[in-house]
């Protein structure tokens, strides 16, 4: 029983962390989206949607060309801030696995010259796919023009392990009790 025990606290332990880059870019000649100007310094932008991937890599490389997706509308405050995060942000299914991406938060909100034709936008999130775990990532978004693009990135030397929420112990000590019982039973039948 202790070794069955074990063995499932240690796969739960063993969660693999997502690498890749996933990029999208609006149909070709058409409009990425618009950005409205809500006033007070807070924009809203407004995808023309479906978005299409252009490249995946790695955990992504499985995401042909060209699939759609719909993303949610970012709104935002000159300079950086999202007025709330977006879970999620897009989210699609591909080959049995589901992938999605939730934006969090905006630490940059530019525009280029001071015109809304050009944006950038830098943040955090969180990327999800089947049988991966939750992957801390950051993304950017450039628009300029008629053209838009968008990519989160995980790069894979900058993955931090997380602690792993005590299971290490957990395991030592079921390996101590059944290392005490096995002494205790062996120490019986000798008497």
């Amino acid at each position: 029983m202790a070794v069955a025990a074990s063995v499932g606290l240690l796969s739960s332990a063993q969660a693999t962390l997502i690498n890749g880059t996933i990029g999208f870019t609006s149909a070709p000649n058409s409009s990425g989206g618009s950005l409205v100007d809500n006033g007070g310094g807070s924009f809203t932008l407004n995808f023309n949607n479906p978005m299409h991937v252009d490249f995946g890599s790695d955990d992504y490389s499985g995401v042909p060309v060209g699939t759609t997706t719909n993303f949610a509308s970012i709104t935002f405050t000159n300079g950086g801030g999202l007025t709330s995060p977006n879970v999620p942000e897009w989210t699609f299914a591909v080959g049995g696995k589901t992938y999605s991406f939730d934006l969090l938060s905006l630490e940059t909100a530019t525009f280029h010259n001071g015109k809304t034709s050009g944006l950038v936008l830098m943040g955090d999130g969180v990327a999800h796919i089947t049988g991966f775990e939750d992957t801390d990532a950051i993304f950017a978004l450039e628009a300029t023009g008629n053209h838009l693009s968008f990519a989160i990135l995980q790069p894979s030397n900058t993955a931090v392990p997380a602690p792993d929420g005590g299971s290490t112990l957990a395991l030592l000590g079921i390996g101590s009790v059944a290392v005490e019982a096995l002494r205790r039973k062996l120490n019986f039948s000798k008497a």
